[in-house]
């Protein structure tokens, strides 16, 4: 199992707001959220291989994110920095830089680096015994038009998904799951050459037109899922983590 963490954004908003550091190095009690967040997903699937796609304008601070994660025993190796991208499914696609050759056809997961999620074994226990061709999205409450939200019929099985339109109580967490890296990049190669700044969203539309299954999982505990992704998300919820 490997999981991937897109952190290759620019953090408009928070840098709007006086930031002068990368969003994922903000303080969460005595932690970042990039710590808190590793430290979470590791709890989750202890044996998860993680790596990090950072931009390359964030240079400056790559000793600080070694350090995390050499504190969690992640090899520096597993960072990669790149250019501006068009979208995060864009961004994603560079883990093929990261992956070993008999890696490429392994489940993976994507996660963005402004929610902290907590107890999600589930999740990474369906994906590791999917089918290759399958995709896994974790969803948790949620009501904010900000968010994407998918539509789940009884055996959880994802039937459609939108940006920003509050179509179910399913909330989209930012956690992204496929059985098969290769199988993935491929669908989300031709999308890309369709449409520029596809995101995660398209991609399971692609799936699920191609008629692969796409399935999720459900946190109901609003305390599982904290978003960070404005600055206003930050200080409301950094006291949770006093």
């Amino acid at each position: 199992m490997n999981l991937v963490l897109t952190m290759a954004g620019k953090y408009s908003r928070f840098r709007l707001f006086g930031n002068k550091i990368p969003k994922y190095l903000l303080p969460l009690g005595a932690e970042t959220i990039l710590s808190e967040i590793i430290k979470q997903y590791l709890r989750s699937a202890l044996t998860s291989k993680i790596y990090l796609i950072a931009n390359r304008d964030d240079q400056i601070f790559f000793p600080i994110v070694r350090s995390i994660m050499g504190k969690y025993n992640i090899n520096y190796k597993n960072l990669i920095y790149i250019d501006d991208t068009s979208s995060q499914l864009e961004t994603a696609l560079t883990t093929f830089e990261l992956l070993p050759s008999d890696q490429l056809s392994s489940p993976i997961a994507f996660a963005n680096i402004d929610t902290v999620i907590f107890k999600r074994n589930s999740f990474f226990e369906l994906l590791e015994s999917g089918e290759p061709e399958i995709g896994l999205l974790d969803t948790f409450t949620g009501e904010s038009k900000q968010y994407s939200y998918a539509r789940i019929d009884e055996e959880f099985k994802v039937y459609d998904i939108v940006d920003k339109n509050v179509i179910s109580q399913y909330a989209c967490s930012g956690l992204y799951g496929f059985g098969s890296y290769s199988i993935m990049a491929k669908i989300a190669t031709n999308l890309l050459k369709k449409n520029a700044i596809a995101n995660f969203t398209d991609l399971y539309k692609e799936y699920i037109l191609a008629g692969n299954n796409v399935y999720s999982t459900f946190s109901k505990d609003s305390k599982h899922t904290i978003v960070l992704g404005t600055p206003e998300e930050y200080l409301i919820n950094i006291h949770r983590f006093k």
